[in-house]
């Protein structure tokens, strides 16, 4: 149980305002020690961001799923960093990412503790979970194949999210079976969006993005063959995520 915020913000609290501050110093303490507020030496104390959270809970397992067989190979990095461009992660993202990702590789993770921490935090979808879990599937076939450490570890997960043994392997298979197209998950955190997004600001965000990375808008401002080929990457993985989510929403009335 974590104690470390309470016990700071509590008594920090008493000795600046007496009973009242200890009290809200102990509702903030609790904040942080549960994962909702973060603190830092440089940026105080701040509200959790979803997508970030739920980023780096991915990064964490992708980094555990790469040392699953003993060592991380390089295909492991570079399916990594993929991911990180293909989120659209900006620097400040990308760095969390791979702390996340550091993490997970050199630590032997509590699954069932992680798992529920998340949970508490973000109160995830069953379909979620389901996506997460083909992404981690997909990523772990980055060198053609799922050795049996990896499936173990996925089936773990499986079961901590809260599905059996049979929904796993169906989910496994499912994203072996479409492994190029990206998982709904994938597909908000590309937009920067959370499935409570509604259509309306779907649509917005998609063309406000759509319209900041054309490559025609790109090439106007003077950028060299490099970024516009990034740019035209980034097109396509918006328009997918878009579609794949227009796709999933039809399929849902």
């Amino acid at each position: 149980m974590k104690v470390l915020g309470k016990l700071l913000g509590g008594g920090l609290g008493l000795a600046a305002a007496g009973p009242y501050g200890a009290a809200a110093g102990l509702a903030l303490g609790h904040a942080i020690d549960a994962g909702w507020m973060r603190w830092g030496v440089s940026e105080g104390v701040v509200p959790l961001d979803p997508r970030r959270a739920r980023v780096d809970f991915l990064f964490l397992w992708l980094g555990h799923l790469a040392k699953a067989d003993g060592r991380v190979t390089e295909g492991a990095v570079f399916a990594a960093e993929h991911l990180m461009q293909r989120l659209g992660l900006d620097q400040v993202g990308r760095e969390a990412a791979v702390r996340a990702f550091q993490r997970g590789r050199n630590e032997s993770l509590d699954v069932v503790g992680e798992v529920r921490r998340f949970r508490q935090l973000l109160n995830p979808s069953r379909e979620e979970l389901g996506d997460m879990l083909r992404s981690l599937a997909d990523f772990a076939r980055n060198d053609g194949h799922l050795t049996p450490a990896e499936r173990g570890l996925i089936e773990r997960l499986g079961s901590a999210f809260g599905f059996n043994r049979e929904a796993v392997g169906d989910q496994i298979a499912e994203r072996q079976a479409g492994a190029s197209q990206p998982s709904l998950a994938e597909c908000y955190a590309a937009l920067g969006l959370t499935p409570a997004v509604n259509d309306a600001e779907l649509t917005k965000t998609w063309r406000r993005l759509l319209a900041q990375h054309h490559p025609d808008k790109l090439q106007g401002q003077g950028a060299d063959a490099q970024a516009l080929k990034l740019a035209e990457t980034r097109t396509r993985d918006l328009r997918a995520a878009y579609e794949r989510i227009l796709a999933a929403r039809t399929r849902a009335i």
